[in-house]
């Protein structure tokens, strides 16, 4: 699933190419997508029609599309959503689930292959319950060891969390955008190993993690993102961060700092990757 540093670029790339175009037409292929009850592909064709994207925002790993008239577009990409832009004339992609054209002939392409991801259609000044929900951003200015207190205390603040580490930065709720990949990164840098009790995590552990999380989510926004399987730039090019994963998804092979055999346990049902020596 594309995280922060992967929703990040497609935000930064799109924002150099689909805005202050008009909108020619809009139009909605999976309408299971469209998390709008009540709303249909008539009308996010009508939602679109003449609008221009004015920004693109990123929170957490949502996309925020706003147009001239207030209204905005929230996207999730899911496992395997891209959006893409093209030329008018060049042939539609498989999977296409949305697509937007733009007076002289620019076109987005929204694909989605699982079609696990959503779209919402918001009017002006309308709230999205969705991104009320999400905890702190990591890119933040205000992102520190201090803005981390719910990782190692329950919320009431006064029961140690027993919990896995990389468990809860998965929880959007208390950090809105890290996803395994850089968790697992974060928590190599930081030397502590995925299985550990949250609430054990030392004040001085906590301030490493911090500053490796914020670390390592920007060196991977700057190489374009990690591309391990479906995770595709608008340019369709992948991300360029995959050759300086640490641990991720390097099971069985030799850590680049001490040499011993990479590691994997599940957490949570999901796979957690670590170096027995190097994180502790």
């Amino acid at each position: 699933m594309p995280e922060l540093p992967e929703v990040e670029t497609v935000v930064r790339e799109l924002r150099a190419q689909v805005l202050n175009y008009r909108i020619t037409h809009a139009e909605l292929l999976r309408a299971d997508l469209l998390k709008n009850l009540g709303c249909d592909a008539t009308d996010f064709a009508a939602f679109f029609a003449g609008g221009t994207f004015i920004s693109v925002e990123r929170q957490g790993k949502y996309l925020l599309f706003t147009l001239d008239h207030g209204s905005r577009l929230l996207a999730h990409l899911g496992m395997t959503g891209k959006f893409i832009v093209a030329g008018e004339k060049d042939p539609p992609p498989k999977w296409l689930c949305s697509q937007y054209h733009f007076k002289g002939g620019l076109r987005l392409d929204h694909v989605d292959v699982r079609r696990f991801g959503r779209l919402e259609i918001h009017p002006k000044g309308a709230d999205i319950p969705v991104l009320k929900r999400l905890g702190i951003d990591p890119l933040s200015k205000a992102f520190n060891a201090k803005a981390l207190p719910t990782l190692v205390l329950s919320r009431a603040g006064n029961k140690r969390r027993t919990r896995a580490i990389h468990t809860l930065l998965l929880d959007q709720s208390l950090i809105a955008g890290v996803g395994n990949i850089y968790a697992a990164e974060a928590l190599f840098r930081a030397g502590i190993r995925p299985t550990r009790q949250a609430g054990k995590i030392t004040k001085a552990e906590l301030e490493r993690l911090a500053k490796s999380i914020q670390t390592v989510l920007k060196e991977a926004v700057k190489a374009g993102g990690t591309t391990i399987s479906d995770y595709r730039r608008v340019d369709d090019k992948p991300g360029g961060f995959r050759i300086r994963l640490r641990v991720y998804s390097r099971e069985g092979e030799l850590c680049r700092i001490c040499g011993k055999t990479v590691k994997r346990v599940v957490l949570g049902g999901r796979s957690a990757y670590y170096c027995p020596l190097c994180q502790k």
